[in-house]
């Protein structure tokens, strides 16, 4: 039997849709695909968890929800609520969705108490790092940095090498891509400030951000800044991300 991995999607509005829609107060819950297409190369059955606003407080449907799954990846997505940092809005902070927030924080702490094997991609890299008491830049590609790497490279494909990466040592990712280096795609505009207590830093940007955490002491907790959902596809080195992720999983659960 395959691994079944879940995958936290969030909720969309009809006016967000476009005009393919014409109904009033219908919602969608929105993830893209690119995660699902991943995870099945990598030999694990993806299953969408939606924002369910009448369970939002409920732990225990989570809970239930969580024992139908062998792991869980958070994925990418809109800016975070800079409250759950102790910050305000501020200039050229994004849309937030503080009720999607909360909701995914949730499900994260919940799936850390049943020790289920944790993959953060951008948002979800953030929010991980938040979880354990990080904070954030607010922006990194605006007039208020000096960097010369388009982190929100959408001028190129979205399985683009925009820029390298430096590994740390004796971490999962050097393990995963058996090296210090790694070429990756960029598309976040929000970068990690402060790293959370009990986090490891196992991959930074050649301007210094920090683009990977791993927490050490949990059976499997990774948090990646870019997006190798985009890129599995087309670069057998990215797709090494989601093949240890769901082997570990695999071998879990046996």
């Amino acid at each position: 039997m395959y691994p079944k991995i879940l995958i936290t999607s969030f909720k969309v509005p009809t006016e967000k849709m476009g005009e393919q829609y014409s109904l009033e107060g219908v919602e969608f819950s929105l993830v893209t695909q690119d995660y699902s297409e991943a995870l099945s190369l990598a030999g694990a059955i993806p299953l969408i968890m939606p924002y369910i606003e009448s369970r939002r407080e409920d732990e225990q449907y989570i809970r239930e929800f969580l024992d139908e799954v062998d792991g869980l990846v958070i994925p990418g997505g809109s800016d975070i609520d800079p409250a759950l940092y102790d910050s305000y809005p501020q200039k050229y902070l994004g849309n937030i969705s503080p009720e999607r927030d909360r909701w995914e924080l949730k499900i994260l702490q919940i799936a850390m108490e049943m020790n289920k094997p944790i993959l953060g991609i951008c948002r979800g890299f953030q929010l991980i790092n938040i979880n354990y008491g990080g904070s954030l830049k607010v922006d990194v590609c605006g007039n208020n940095t000096d960097s010369k790497i388009p982190h929100m490279a959408l001028m190129v494909p979205k399985y683009y090498r925009t820029h390298q990466l430096e590994i740390k040592e004796n971490t999962r990712l050097a393990k995963i891509f058996e090296g210090d280096e790694v070429a990756v795609n960029s598309y976040h505009h929000q970068a990690v400030d402060k790293v959370g207590e009990g986090l490891t830093v196992s991959a930074v940007a050649p301007d210094g951000f920090v683009e990977g955490v791993e927490d050490l002491n949990y059976p499997y907790l990774l948090g990646v800044q870019w997006h190798p959902e985009m890129m599995a596809a087309k670069d057998p080195i990215q797709l090494k991300l989601f093949k240890d992720f769901v082997d570990f999983v695999d071998q879990v659960r046996k």
